[in-house]
C-alpha cells in the first residue's frame, strides 16, 4: 500500500473480502505489541494509536483486546490503509468497549494527522510496501516524545525459512521487499528522530495443511505471488503441492514455524540539532 508498487492496491482490493480468512495471526506479536501499547496507557490520559497499513485491522483489534483497554484508559484507534476495500471488510468493534475506533484511507508517506499527536504508530506486515524513508519520517513527526514506532515485519532471511520460502518455486527470490535487520536500524537511525531502537525475534507455529496452503497461494494471501506470470504461477503451485506431499508425512495436520522480527523505536524527546 505504498506509491513504490501501486500495482499492489488493485492486488489488496481483490484479495479484501477473504484477507481475513486466509492470513494466519501470530499472537505471540499480538502479546508483545499488546505489552508496549499497555505502557504508553496513562491513567485517564486518552491514548491515540495508528496502524499504518492495517489492512482489514485484524491485528489492530487483537492488541486491543490484548491490551484490555477501556472507558477507564480511553483509547483512539485508527486503521490507516490505501486500499478502501480492506478498510470495508467489517465494521470496528473497538468502540463497543469503550474506545473511538475510525478508518480512514490514504498513503503511508503522507500521513493526515497532527505533528506531536500519536502515541504509538504499528506497521505490522506493511513497512515492505512503503517508501521507507518518507514512512519513517511522518511517523516521526507524528509521534509525541516517548511516543513508539512498532514494525513487525520478516527479514529475507527469515522469509526464506518458511514453508514458502523452502517450497514454493523462486518465492523468496521474488520478494525482493524486505528489509534485513541492519537496513531497517540504519533506516531509524537517519531519520534522526529516533533514539532506543529495540530489534526482537518473535518465532510462532501455526498448524495448517495442504488444501488450505493451495487455497492461500490462490487466494493471494501474500502480494508477492503478484510477481508470477499465470502461467509461471501455475506450474510454482503444482510444483509446491508436490514438494509439500515429499515433506510432509500427513499432508492433512503440518505444522510450520514462523520466524519474524519486531523493531521497536522510540521518538526522542528533542529532535536531533
Amino acid at each position: 500500500m505504498s506509491v513504490r508498487y501501486p500495482s499492489m492496491k488493485h492486488h489488496f482490493a481483490r484479495v479484501a473480502p477473504r484477507y481475513r480468512q486466509m492470513r494466519d495471526l501470530d499472537m505471540s506479536a499480538v502479546r508483545e505489541i499488546a505489552r508496549i501499547v499497555r505502557q504508553l496507557a496513562g491513567s485517564g490520559l486518552r491514548l491515540v494509536i495508528v496502524d499504518v497499513g492495517s489492512g482489514t485491522g485484524r491485528y489492530l483489534e487483537a492488541v486491543l483486546a490484548a491490551c484490555g483497554l477501556d472507558s477507564t484508559r480511553p483509547c483512539c484507534a485508527i486503521r490507516y490503509d490505501a486500499t478502501r476495500e480492506m478498510l470495508c471488510d467489517r465494521p470496528d468493534s473497538h468502540a463497543r468497549s469503550g474506545g473511538t475506533a475510525m478508518s480512514v484511507v490514504g498513503l503511508a508517506e503522507f500521513l493526515p494527522f497532527a505533528t506531536h499527536t500519536v502515541d504509538a504508530a504499528l506497521a505490522l506486515n506493511a513497512i515492505h510496501h512503503f517508501q521507507v524513508t518518507r514512512f519513517l519520517a511522518e511517523v516521526g513527526r507524528v509521534l509525541r516524545p516517548d511516543g513508539k514506532l512498532i514494525i513487525y515485519t520478516r527479514t529475507p532471511e527469515q522469509n526464506r525459512r518458511t514453508v514458502w520460502g523452502r517450497l514454493f518455486p523462486r518465492f523468496a527470490d521474488k520478494e525482493d521487499r524486505l528489509f534485513t535487520e541492519e537496513e531497517l536500524a540504519t533506516a531509524l537511525d537517519q531519520t534522526g528522530a529516533f533514539g532506543k531502537v529495540e530489534l526482537l525475534a518473535i518465532s510462532w507455529s501455526v498448524e495448517t495443511n495442504l488444501s488450505r496452503l493451495i487455497e492461500q497461494a490462490r487466494c493471494g494471501a501474500y502480494s508477492t505471488f503478484e510477481f508470477y506470470s499465470r502461467r509461471e504461477f501455475q506450474e510454482a503451485v503444482e510444483t509446491f503441492a508436490q514438494s509439500v506431499l515429499d515433506h510432509f508425512a500427513d499432508p492433512s495436520r503440518i505444522v510450520v514455524q514462523n520466524d519474524h522480527l519486531l523493531a521497536v523505536a522510540t521518538k526522542k524527546r528533542r529532535p536531533r540539532p
